[in-house]
């Protein structure tokens, strides 16, 4: 299965932004990949919403399309007869959870299944999948256009707790975020998580700060991103039933780090056409990087103003045109991060 890219070059795969998976990324991300054991989930709240860094939505039908599960079961050395039940989906409980169980994991409807599975079963369980995608995003600049020079420092960590016949799979977790360099404004910091079982307890830790300045070209936008050194799989789990000659099998999608790869995250400067955005999407982002500048020398002007601004109060003066100036920055950040921009 395809994936249309956009002006970016960017694919759209689940609930991943990513980059097409013949991509030149300076890593080699497997075509197929076969891990002994689950990729564990990252399970959180977002507001009433439940997250995970599964993808957790697919469907069998969807995976079928894109790894048939008869090649999976070639990686798993079973054959069919030996399949209890396919589940539709991650909705499904795996066959034989007691309700108790059910009950634990209760607050991750309707996604119960993938909490519980990450914990109690990960161990036991396979995965086999094929690369769909690579360099899943983490975080990102905001989008500027035409010629001109915006810097960025960026920061990520990441622990590895295991080493692999493939290498070495970080996987335990990863977060990063990114601010403008010497600029007032600090772009939210984003994460991405994602992890798995392992019975070692080495711990290695792995970090990566850099300062990097992107030129801007002319009739483009520009952007830098901050994208995981990983490829996304679309594939199968196997879990095993009580004997051990029977399995359920469930759809899965998920990212898995480069392996051998020694760092967490890439750099990755990407262009568009000027007319990738609508015009209503143009003046947004236009707006947008007005309101830094803005932002930008009301800072300067209460710095300069000194104590004896504060004589007006707060909400007068120099310390009010601040106020304002970064009211409006964020309203206009809100506007573009809900757009998607």
């Amino acid at each position: 299965m395809g994936y249309t890219p956009d002006g970016y070059g960017q694919i759209s795969v689940g609930i991943y932004n990513c980059l097409q998976p013949d991509r030149q990324v300076g890593y080699t991300a497997p075509e197929e990949i076969y891990l002994k054991r689950c990729p564990k989930v990252e399970f959180f709240r977002a507001g009433p919403a439940f997250r995970a860094s599964w993808d957790y939505s697919v469907t069998t039908s969807e995976i079928e399309a894109e790894f048939p599960r008869s090649e999976a079961y070639e990686k798993f050395g079973i054959d069919e007869s030996q399949v209890a039940q396919v589940h539709k989906d991650w909705t499904e409980w795996a066959i034989g959870t007691d309700e108790r169980y059910k009950q634990s994991a209760s607050w991750a409807a309707p996604y119960g299944p993938v909490a519980l599975m990450s914990i109690a079963k990960a161990d036991l369980l396979h995965f086999a999948g094929r690369r769909v995608a690579v360099a899943p995003f983490i975080c990102g600049s905001t989008p500027f256009e035409g010629v001109q020079n915006k810097s960025y420092v960026d920061e990520a960590s990441i622990t590895v707790t295991d080493s692999t016949t493939e290498g070495w799979e970080f996987g335990l977790s990863a977060e990063a975020g990114m601010e403008k360099k010497d600029g007032p404004g600090v772009k939210a910091t984003a994460s991405f998580r994602w992890s798995k079982t392992t019975t070692h307890t080495t711990e290695v830790r792995k970090s990566h700060t850099e300062s990097t300045t992107i030129p801007g070209k002319e009739g483009q936008w520009t952007k830098l991103d901050m994208r995981a050194c990983a490829g996304v799989y679309s594939g199968w789990l196997r879990y095993p039933l009580p004997g051990g000659d029977k399995f359920g099998i469930y759809p899965m999608r998920v990212p898995v780090q480069a392996p051998g790869f020694p760092n967490p995250v890439a750099e990755h400067q990407l262009h568009a056409p000027a007319s990738t955005y609508s015009d209503t999407e143009t003046t947004l982002l236009r707006d947008y990087h007005q309101a830094e500048e803005d932002y930008a020398k009301a800072l300067q002007n209460t710095i300069n103003a000194g104590p004896s601004a504060s004589d007006e109060g707060i909400f007068a003066g120099a310390n009010l045109q601040l106020m304002e100036a970064d009211a409006e920055r964020r309203r206009l950040e809100a506007a573009i991060e809900a757009l998607g921009i």
